[in-house]
C-alpha cells in the first residue's frame, strides 16, 4: 500500500507563498528530485534546516530517496551530536553552511526556477516506510525515539482535515508559528498542506506585526498554526489579521479566556489540539465554547483499571500500536473526554491532589497575568511529587504581569485553589524561559528559581539589596584556640558557611571544583558579612562583603569562583 507524497493538482499550484511570491509544485518537486539524487548515500538524514522551505525540501528529497529523516528536539549541537552517535550511518543536511563537519548544504537547491517542468510523477511512498523519527527528552534526559511511518503521517493529515471541517477541495493557505521539526508543526505545517494540496508561508512569524504581514502576503484565506504563547501578544496590539479563516493552537494548555478573546477579536474559530509526539493529534475542541474534547476520526480511548491505578490507551488509524497516555482523563460514554492533568506531575499534599498543569492553567487564567507556571524546587524524578511523607513540600510559582504584585496574585489564587497549593515562593519575572514551542524544561525553571532566590527577598535574613547576611558566631568550634585574644575566622570555615547556604537555599545547584578563592581581609567572629552569588554559565561568582559601621559595600572579605551545574531532573512542564 502506498500514499502520494503530496496532492497538488497541477504544476502551477503553489506549495509556498511569502515575501518573494509563490513557489509552484512544478518548481518545488523538480528541485526535490534533483536533491534526492545528490544526497549522501545513507539510510538516515538528520535534517537541521532552519527555514521551512529548507526543511520541507530536505524532507521531500529524503522520502524520494528512501531515507528516514531524524528530527532532534532542538537545533543545538547537544541535540543532534548525540544522534550521530546513536546513528553513525546518518548524514547531516541543512540550509546553513558548515553547520557541522561533513554536513550536506541544501542552500544551493533553494533557488527555484519556474521554468522547471512539473515533476509529474510525484511519487507514491510505501505506507510502512519509516518517514521520520522524532525525539523527545525522555524521563532521564536522553533522547527517546518515536518512529512515524508514512502511512500513519498521511492518515493523520486526513484526520486533521476532517477535524477542521476542510473538504478535499479546500482553498486555504497555512501560516505557521511552530517549527516543522516537532510533531505539531510537522502535522500542521508540512503534512496537512501536502495532503490538502495547499501552500504554506515560507517563514515562521512570531511577532504580531510579522504574523499580520504573512497573512497579508497570501491572496487566500489562511489558517494560523500556533501556540497559546504566541497567541497572546497579538491580542494586546491593534494588528489586523485579514484573510484569517481559523486558528489551531497546541503544545500547552489554552486558557479559556484567551480563546474567547481571540475569537471575539478576529471572528474566527480557535481550535485547540490535544496529542503528543508518541501519538500525533488525538482530539480537538473549540475551547471558547466547550470544555470537552472530541477525538479525531477513528481515534478510540480505552481506560484500563488495575486496582487503584488506571491508565488510558489511545488507538486509531494513524497510530501504529496502542499508546498509553501520560494524562488523567475523564471519559464520557459518547467518546468525548475531559483532561484532568498529567499523571506524572500530580501533587499530593495534605491528602489533596492537583496536577501541576492544572495549577499552571489557574495562574494563566487570572486577569492581568500574561504567563505563569508552578515549580517544585525539591522535585526528584517521579518520587517527591508522589511522596505523602513530605506534606510540607515547598511550592514555587513564576508569573509575568505588568501590574499585579505577588501579594495580589497570591490572593487571587486563594480564591481559586485549595490553600495547600498556594505557592510558598511567588516571583514576578520579565518572562518565562520557554523554548521555541512554548515548553518549559525543568532545568530551565530550576535555574530561574535559583537566580530568584539569589536576588529576591524570600526567606531568611536578607538586606535590602537582596544579598544574604551571615555571621560566624564566637561559639563556633573552629574558633577555639584559633589566635587566642585576637581570633579570626579560618578560611575553611567561611567556605563551609557558603556551601551550607548553597545546599540549603539552592538545592538545584550542584557544586563542583573550587576554581579560585582569594581572602582580602580577615573576618572576625560575630561580624556580619554579606554573601553575593551570581550564576554565570557553569560557574558561581562569589563575593563576601564586610558590613562595617559605614556599611561600605566595596570592602571585600573574599571573592572567588566555583564550578557548578544544575542537578538533573526528568520533569518537564508543558
Amino acid at each position: 500500500m502506498t500514499f502520494p507524497l503530496a496532492r497538488y493538482r497541477d504544476g502551477g499550484d503553489a506549495v509556498f507563498f511569502g515575501p518573494t511570491g509563490e513557489i509552484s509544485a512544478g518548481a518545488f518537486f523538480s528541485r526535490a528530485s534533483e536533491l534526492a539524487a545528490d544526497l549522501p548515500d545513507a539510510p538516515f538524514v538528520i535534517n537541521l534546516s532552519e527555514s521551512r522551505v529548507g526543511f520541507m525540501l530536505g524532507f521531500a528529497a529524503a522520502l524520494i530517496r528512501g531515507q528516514t529523516s531524524l528530527l532532534p528536539s532542538g537545533q543545538g549541537r547537544g541535540d543532534w551530536a548525540q544522534l550521530t552517535k546513536q546513528y553513525p550511518n546518518a548524514s547531516i543536511i541543512g540550509d546553513r553552511p558548515n553547520i557541522a563537519s561533513q554536513s550536506f548544504d541544501l542552500s544551493p537547491y533553494l533557488k527555484f526556477a519556474e521554468s522547471h517542468p512539473f515533476y509529474a510523477a510525484i511519487p507514491d511512498i510505501p505506507a510502512d516506510f519509516i518517514a521520520a523519527i522524532l525525539f523527545t527528552s525522555g524521563s532521564t534526559g536522553n533522547p527517546t525515539a518515536h518512529a512515524k511511518s508514512w502511512g500513519k503521517l498521511s492518515t493523520g493529515a486526513a484526520n486533521l482535515m476532517v477535524a477542521l471541517d476542510w473538504t478535499q477541495q479546500a482553498h486555504y493557505a497555512v501560516v505557521g508559528s511552530v517549527s516543522p521539526q516537532h510533531m505539531f508543526g510537522l502535522e500542521t505545517t508540512v503534512m496537512l498542506p501536502w495532503h490538502a494540496g495547499i501552500p504554506v508561508h515560507t517563514h515562521k512569524p512570531l511577532l504580531p506585526a510579522d504574523i499580520e504581514t504573512a497573512l497579508a502576503q497570501c491572496t487566500r484565506h489562511s489558517w494560523w498554526m500556533t501556540t497559546p504563547m504566541h497567541l497572546r501578544p497579538p491580542l494586546q496590539t491593534t494588528t489586523n489579521f485579514g484573510n484569517l479563516s481559523g486558528i489551531v493552537a497546541s503544545t500547552l494548555s489554552l486558557p479559556v479566556a484567551l480563546a474567547k478573546a481571540a475569537e471575539e477579536k478576529w471572528r474566527v474559530p480557535v481550535v485547540e489540539m490535544y496529542g503528543s509526539t508518541e501519538t500525533g493529534a488525538l482530539a480537538s475542541r473549540r475551547t471558547a465554547l466547550d470544555e470537552w474534547w472530541t477525538p479525531l476520526r477513528d481515534v478510540k480511548l480505552h481506560q484500563q483499571i488495575n486496582g487503584e491505578a488506571s491508565q488510558v490507551l489511545a488507538s486509531g488509524s494513524h497510530i501504529d500500536v496502542p499508546v498509553q497516555l501520560g494524562d488523567d482523563l475523564r471519559l464520557n460514554p459518547d467518546g468525548r473526554f475531559l483532561w484532568l492533568g498529567r499523571s506524572a506531575d500530580m501533587l499530593k499534599i495534605g491528602g489533596k491532589r492537583a496536577s501541576l498543569a492544572a495549577l499552571n492553567q489557574q495562574i494563566t487564567e487570572i486577569p492581568g497575568v500574561d504567563d505563569g507556571c508552578y515549580f517544585v524546587p525539591d522535585a526528584n524524578i517521579n518520587t517527591t511529587l508522589h511522596d505523602e511523607a513530605q506534606p510540607a513540600r515547598r511550592l514555587a510559582a513564576f508569573f509575568v504581569a505588568a501590574t499585579l504584585s505577588p501579594e495580589q496574585l497570591r490572593a487571587a489564587l486563594r480564591d481559586r485553589i485549595d490553600p495547600v497549593f498556594v505557592p510558598r515562593y511567588l516571583y514576578r519575572v520579565p518572562r518565562l524561559p520557554r523554548d521555541a514551542n512554548g515548553k518549559l524544561a525543568h532545568s530551565a525553571l530550576a535555574l530561574l528559581f535559583s537566580e530568584q532566590r539569589l536576588t529576591k527577598v524570600a526567606t531568611g535574613n536578607t538586606d535590602e539589596s537582596g544579598t544574604i547576611q551571615l555571621a560566624v558566631p564566637m561559639s563556633h568550634p573552629a574558633l577555639a584556640g584559633h589566635f587566642p585574644g585576637n581570633p579570626i575566622v579560618p578560611g575553611v570555615t567561611i567556605l563551609a558557611q557558603i556551601t551550607d547556604h548553597i545546599h540549603s537555599q539552592l538545592p538545584h545547584i550542584e557544586l563542583g571544583t573550587l576554581l579560585r578563592m582569594r581572602f582580602h581581609i580577615p573576618l572576625r567572629p560575630d561580624q556580619p558579612f554579606m554573601l553575593q552569588i551570581a550564576i554565570i554559565g557553569d560557574r558561581l561568582d562569589i563575593k563576601l562583603h564586610q558590613k562595617n559601621r559605614q556599611n561600605d559595600p566595596n570592602t571585600l572579605i573574599a571573592s572567588g569562583q566555583w564550578a557548578c551545574r544544575m542537578r538533573p531532573s526528568g520533569l518537564d512542564h508543558a
